[in-house]
């Protein structure tokens, strides 16, 4: 209990050092004035001297929240949406096609024979509800400088690649045009990329021989990008992003079919509270396994809010001209 008692505290002083910035609050952080979960050992500062430079290799799963998956819905509202496909009166074409010649509904029960030039048609679909990125392994690299053997700052920057995906079902005219509509099936995805840098405060707290607790609060940035939206109905691909500025698909000579790179997503930002074990091995070499927690927001048009992801990772320090 004593110990559970002295970890709260560690982490409320610090988050007060971190969210109200006082100098001489903080000043007294750093000098390690700091309730202790064990008691001091005078050996302990010659055995193990962890002051100065430290890089560090991460290597962990992230758990990105779901919220912003639904960008890959393809709902009509999205910047990206299904709507764009069918509206194409070649790629209608070639869908129907896929379906044996079958008509796609628009939400009064008719059979759509070709999608309106106008692109009012409102196609009866019904769109996948709760998509959610997969697991994924997220690298990065770490830098830290330790003023002493239990505070220090640090930069940090991980790399992830997330994927979801899902099933929207497509109402299409019966087989003798005479029964109730049936439904058919097809498939939607998205790939987003993730660039994070991360600039804070990391202390850490002797539990053990060669272990301590640490604890880890800053700032957080984000890039964000939108690598791919794309639907599959039977053996046919689509790209529901816009790739044609505006314009419409038109195969053969004369047509539009100049694609163009799009660029979807920007700059967002948060905060972060992280925390773990450090296992020394050395004065030159440490092992952190932890979880961070990051409360931030993407830019990603219509999924802005503030959301919380969550980073298991593995952490090898080394030494870089530590001070001995």
């Amino acid at each position: 209990m004593k110990i559970l008692i002295s970890i709260f505290k560690i982490i409320a002083l610090n988050l007060l050092c971190v969210f109200w910035i006082n100098p001489a609050f903080c000043q007294d952080i750093f000098n390690d004035n700091m309730p202790s979960i064990v008691p001091p050992d005078e050996g302990y500062e010659q055995t193990f001297n962890t002051a100065g430079w430290r890089f560090g290799i991460n290597m962990g799963m992230y758990f990105a929240n779901k919220e912003t998956a639904d960008f890959y819905s393809g709902i009509p509202v999205n910047e990206n949406n299904i709507k764009y496909v069918l509206d194409n009166k070649y790629w209608y074409e070639e869908i129907k096609q896929e379906l044996n010649s079958h008509r796609i509904l628009d939400t009064q029960g008719n059979p759509v024979a070709m999608p309106a030039t106008d692109k009012s048609t409102d196609w009866w679909i019904y769109y996948p509800e709760g998509l959610k990125y997969n697991a994924a392994i997220s690298p990065g690299f770490y830098v830290k400088y330790n003023f002493n053997n239990s505070t220090g700052i640090f930069l940090q920057s991980n790399y992830v690649k997330l994927k979801t995906s899902g099933v929207f079902q497509m109402v299409i005219d019966s087989v003798n045009y005479l029964s109730d509509p049936a439904l058919r099936e097809g498939y939607i995805r998205g790939i987003e990329e993730r660039i994070s840098v991360d600039l804070g405060i990391s202390k850490f707290y002797r539990v053990g021989e060669i272990t301590h607790v640490f604890i880890e609060m800053g700032l957080h940035m984000n890039s964000t990008e939108a690598l791919e939206n794309r639907i599959q109905i039977g053996a046919k691909e689509y790209s529901i992003v816009d790739i044609y500025l505006n314009g419409s698909y038109i195969p053969g000579p004369g047509g539009n079919t100049q694609e163009y790179s799009i660029y979807q997503g920007g700059i967002g930002f948060g905060i972060l509270l992280a925390g773990g074990v450090k296992f020394i091995v050395s004065d030159k070499i440490s092992i952190d396994p932890g979880v961070q927690f990051t409360y931030k927001k993407q830019n990603l048009t219509n999924y802005t809010n503030f959301t919380m992801d969550t980073y298991v990772f593995v952490r090898l320090i080394f030494d870089l001209f530590g001070e001995n």
